[in-house]
């Protein structure tokens, strides 16, 4: 989605200002993907501008486009990290809409498609490459949660980042020598990786932005934030907006489990986590089991050697 260089460790730099909604059309659809975008003028001239300076791991962005906006899009190859300065932005993905708050930075959906409703909007971006951060992660499935806003925590540290870096990579007249325009990025996406969520493996076994995949992520939330709860299909089911026979159709459809085995797994996943992460002088398997919900001991025990090829024994002792 970068610009194409010559020399990719070089910065490149673009300003764009027209009037013409076509040619924003083009210029814009290039890198954000828009498919069939429909556009209604707010005003006598619409105005848009875009100026950006970038390498191959990291672009800063700022952009304005004074029209009222709706188009699909998708980004597969970057993280995209927005904030909006002004208009008003809505975001729709997976079932969900989210409002933009000016100045509250999130990071967009990847990897799946999303719609967008844009109105007189000034947005800033930074756009990070998918695979630097997976490499900087170790993690080469690495995504964040799409528009989860940052902790109070998080978000002094991405600004501190913004404020201490962007002058000095925006700066074009000044070259960056090699080790410093690297240290930059890194501290971008560092900063990104520690203040954004990152998103849970399951969920990203829920492809697709149709009602049915929200209904469906939102059963799998429920199901993982109460899995130590004495909960059920039914339960599940009214979580998500479904009757008991729809969610067993949902999730046999996408994910070949009844609620049964979904719950199960949920829940022998959370007791390896305590078992792994347990002190053996402090922590026994009965009472782990327990926590989670196996009444029977023996039964746990093959179930989780059937599923981890180890007992539970064996996991609390590697610790």
């Amino acid at each position: 989605m970068v610009l194409s260089l010559e020399r990719p460790s070089s910065r490149y730099s673009r300003r764009v200002v027209g009037s013409d909604v076509d040619q924003a059309l083009a210029f814009f659809g290039r890198d954000y993907d828009f498919r069939a975008p429909a556009v209604r003028r707010t005003r006598p001239t619409a105005h848009w501008d875009f100026a950006g300076v970038g390498d191959d791991r990291m672009s800063l962005r700022s952009s304005r486009f004074m029209v009222d906006l709706r188009s699909e899009s998708q980004v597969d190859d970057e993280f995209l990290v927005v904030w909006m300065r002004s208009g008003s932005s809505r975001i729709t993905c997976g079932g969900e809409t989210w409002a933009l708050e000016a100045g509250v930075p999130v990071v967009l959906p990847f990897a799946e498609p999303y719609s967008l409703h844009h109105r007189d909007i000034a947005l800033n971006l930074v756009h990070l490459d998918r695979d630097f951060v997976r490499a900087l992660v170790g993690d080469d499935d690495f995504a964040f949660e799409s528009m989860q806003r940052p902790t109070a925590a998080g978000l002094a540290v991405w600004q501190d980042v913004v404020r201490a870096h962007s002058s000095t990579w925006l700066d074009v007249d000044h070259e960056l020598d090699p080790i410093a325009q690297r240290d930059i990025a890194e501290a971008f996406a560092t900063a990104a990786v520690r203040a954004f969520p990152r998103r849970d493996r399951w969920r990203s076994t829920v492809s697709g932005g149709g009602p049915e995949h929200g209904r469906l992520r939102r059963a799998l939330d429920f199901v993982h934030d109460h899995a130590r709860e004495p909960i059920g299909t039914p339960e599940i089911a009214a979580a998500a907006g479904l009757s008991p026979r729809g969610l067993q159709q949902s999730l046999r459809r996408h994910l070949d489990q009844t609620p049964g085995d979904l719950l199960r797994g949920v829940r022998l996943d959370g007791a390896r986590a305590d078992l792994l992460g347990g002190a053996r002088d402090e922590t026994t398997v009965a009472d782990i089991a327990r926590s989670w919900g196996f009444g029977h001991l023996g039964r746990f025990s093959a179930t989780y050697r059937t599923r981890f090829g180890e007992l539970p024994s064996e996991s609390l002792r590697a610790r």
